[in-house]
Order: C-alpha cells, then sequence, then structure tokens
C-alpha cells in the first residue's frame, strides 16, 4: 500500500513538472521535430533499389557449390565496391565500372546478398542466386550503374582468366564428344553392313529415375548441357533488372518520432534546471 502511494505521488509530482513548464517543453519538441523536416526536406533524395543475380565464377573455379559458398566470389566482389564508396575514392570507383565521375559519385551504397532457400526441413541452403541492394541519388542512373557492373566483372582479371579457361575446356571437352560421337557412329555402321550387332549400350540411371541406354546418346546429351551453360553462365547475370524507382526514401516518420522523444527529455532537463536555480 506505501510502494503504491509512493508511486502515485512520483507520478503525480512529474505530471505537476510537466504541467508547470508545458510551454517550454512544447517548444523544445516542435524546435526538434521542425529541424528534422526542414532537413529532410533539403537534404539531397536517394532511391533504393535491388537485383537477382547469378554468376558462372563458382562454374569457372570448379568448385562444388557448398552452403553459405556458392556464390561467394561474385558477392564478395561487389561488396568490395562499397570500401570505394565509403572512402570517396570515385575516381577508382568510376574506373572500375567503366561510368563517368559524376555517375559515380551518385552512388550511396552497393551491397550483395546470398539468396537461400528453405527445405522440407525447415533448414535453409543456398542457392546459385543472390540480390544486389544499390542505393543512388539519381534514379535516373540505374540502369547505367547495370551496365557498369557487367563491364566491372568481365573485366576483372581473376574473372577473365577463369572464364577463358572454362571456355577452353568446354571447347576441348565438346571436341573430344564430337570425335567420340563419329567414332561411335562409324562402328555402329560398319556393324550394320557387316550384320553385327555393335549397339551402344550404357544403362545411367537418370532424373526421376529414368534411363538413358544408349552412349551417343548420351554423349549428345552432355555435349548440350555443356553448350548451355557455356552460353549462359556469364561471369555476371542478371535474372531481375534493377527495379526502376521514383519514390524517394526520406524517413520522415521515423526520424520525427525518435527526435521528438529525444527532445521531450531534452525540455524535461532543461525545465528542471530552470526550477532548481529558481
Amino acid at each position: 500500500m506505501t510502494e503504491e502511494l509512493e508511486l502515485k505521488a512520483i507520478f503525480s509530482n512529474f505530471i505537476n513538472f510537466v504541467s508547470r513548464h508545458n510551454r517550454l517543453i512544447t517548444i523544445v519538441v516542435i524546435v526538434g521535430v521542425f529541424s528534422v523536416v526542414l532537413f529532410q526536406k533539403f537534404k539531397t533524395p536517394y532511391y533504393e533499389t535491388k537485383a537477382i543475380c547469378t554468376s558462372g565464377i563458382s562454374e569457372y573455379e570448379r568448385q562444388e557449390q557448398v552452403e553459405e559458398l556458392s556464390q561467394r566470389t561474385a558477392i564478395d566482389l561487389i561488396n568490395y565496391l562499397q570500401i570505394n564508396i565509403e572512402n570517396k575514392d570515385y575516381a577508382e570507383l568510376a574506373d572500375l565500372l567503366s561510368v563517368d565521375l559524376l555517375i559515380a559519385e551518385k552512388i550511396k551504397k552497393i551491397e550483395a546478398e546470398q539468396l537461400y532457400q528453405q527445405d522440407m526441413n525447415e533448414k535453409f541452403y543456398a542457392i546459385n542466386k543472390f540480390e544486389i541492394y544499390l542505393t543512388v541519388f539519381d534514379n535516373k542512373i540505374i540502369s547505367e550503374l547495370q551496365e557498369g557492373l557487367r563491364y566491372y566483372f568481365l573485366n576483372n582479371e581473376y574473372v577473365r582468366q577463369y572464364h577463358s579457361e572454362y571456355i577452353q575446356s568446354n571447347i576441348k571437352i565438346i571436341k573430344d564428344i564430337d570425335e567420340e560421337l563419329q567414332l561411335l557412329n562409324n562402328i555402329r555402321k560398319v556393324g550394320a553392313e557387316n550384320h553385327l550387332d555393335v549397339s551402344s549400350v550404357n544403362i545411367v540411371t537418370g532424373k526421376e529415375g529414368a534411363t538413358i541406354s544408349n552412349q551417343i546418346v548420351l554423349l549428345s546429351q552432355l555435349r548440350e548441357e555443356i553448350k548451355t551453360k557455356q552460353k549462359l553462365l556469364e561471369p555476371l547475370v542478371f535474372v531481375q533488372d534493377f527495379a526502376k524507382v521514383n519514390q524517394k526514401e526520406d524517413e520522415v516518420l521515423l526520424w520525427s518520432i525518435l527526435v521528438g522523444f529525444l527532445s521531450f527529455i531534452l525540455g524535461l532537463f532543461i525545465a528542471l534546471i530552470k526550477e532548481v536555480k529558481k
């Protein structure tokens, strides 16, 4: 009972204190919130967008796509650019992306994150795609930056060397497959002319239990898979382009609430000092 009375007295004293100095506290809060609104109104607006990407770098490196690593190299290359942005080294950034210096200066932030998928056991595992988050001060430069990122990957020395080796390796494999297919066709042709059974049999279990029972078909399928990968697995591929955004980010409401609360605390502190001095 005594504690309840004490709490009631404290609350009553606080209300009376605020009431006595409500004008001062209100002025401090209004000044704080107005300052936020004014700052947000005149500051440079920025725009946020994102894109979904994939990269063939992990395939070039011949690494198994294990969890957390499936697109790690590509993600690290994107996040490396943020170092230049934070250091305001826009000349280097413009050179890496092959864009004008004025465009590089309008980049506020760039960041890449691995995408995950949840299985039936509610376990998340990495997939071969990632998202790029882009924040710029001018929404008209987004498409140019997208092309700049492609240039950045294609002209990275590490990626270029691995990509070249990957292409050359695939060309050799495709050539070997073509030669093997030609040899198998010749053997079957000769066998048919001499009434011999030389069918190319090689039972291989495929997806969903399907079987492939002919070496020629198997090799042909493998060749087409290699050609498809070689064509599609570029160093950087945009599965979904950066969204075109027109709405600027201002965060007026969030900052107004936060500054309003801090201004209220400041007003109480000033009022307390004022009352103590009396």
